[in-house]
């Protein structure tokens, strides 16, 4: 996950003060106008509503929490693999022997293609929102097979380094997939909707409560909503974990992609 810079602190802190005011300017200007007779006598059935409506609102959150943070994990994890196995097959060049110079050259240069198309064009693509992408080979994926399928096999030495080569080429193909499928994975939006009604069901609620002071009032209400507020963009980022404030870090793959370029 990136590191928050001031920036992107911003970005958190602006939003959440903006909801917190607007729920506290609301509160001030209703409060009079939902007060009604008997209400202290009604604190049972407020307490009955929200043990049962608070206990529903908390598995839904931690559900939807608890996909998007499994997810991201997943994820993140897959990236690393993939950029484990690129670095894999080209490690494994060293051990051909100097007749297959100009051949390991080639798969070196389309290894770097194949990352570099991964950093400009297949992040970019992940990153669309309600735009799954094609999970079918790409072509620089394919112009690794086909120039790992040139290497000369001289001595059993080589024969197992083009084994090992054609494994970990194979595995760039699998993680490649699934990490296209994950990115592809995105909540259901009857939940999404489900929570944003239930949390303005909570804040309503919270509204109406019996509560003599204002201030204390506008302190417990404007408290929930930020806390509301902040978990839901926690959701809502790491379900598109390709961009926003909490994503994936794509440093590793920056300087895997510098790094070829400076072999080259």
């Amino acid at each position: 996950m990136q590191i928050l810079t001031p920036k992107k602190l911003i970005k958190i802190i602006v939003p959440l003060f903006i909801s917190g005011a607007f729920t506290a300017l609301v509160l001030s200007l209703i409060k009079e106008h939902v007060q009604y007779d008997g209400m202290f006598n009604d604190i049972s059935a407020w307490s009955a509503f929200f043990s049962v409506f608070g206990i529903v609102y908390a598995i839904v959150a931690g559900f939807l929490l608890v996909t998007v943070l499994t997810k991201y994990s997943d994820l993140s994890q897959v990236i690393e693999n993939e950029l484990n196995a690129i670095e894999t097959v080209r490690d494994f060049l060293i051990y051909l022997n100097d007749t297959n110079k100009e051949r390991k050259n080639n798969i070196r240069k389309a290894l770097s293609n194949y990352t570099y198309s991964l950093l400009n064009k297949e992040w970019l693509e992940m990153s669309v929102p309600r735009q799954p992408m094609d999970s079918d080979t790409s072509d620089e994926l394919y112009e690794i097979m086909r120039k790992s399928k040139e290497i000369t096999v001289n001595a059993d030495s080589d024969s197992v380094v083009f084994t090992a080569i054609i494994e970990n080429i194979s595995d760039i193909t699998k993680l490649r997939t699934r990490r296209i499928s994950l990115a592809n994975e995105k909540l259901p939006p009857r939940l999404k909707i489900l929570m944003v009604f239930m949390s303005i069901v909570l804040v309503a609620a919270f509204m109406m409560l019996a509560v003599q002071n204002m201030y204390v009032h506008i302190a417990i209400v404007v408290s929930l909503t930020v806390a509301i507020h902040l978990l839901y963009m926690i959701i809502e980022d790491l379900d598109h974990p390709f961009y926003g404030i909490w994503n994936i870090n794509r440093m590793p793959l920056d300087e895997l992609v510098t790094r070829f370029s400076k072999e080259q």
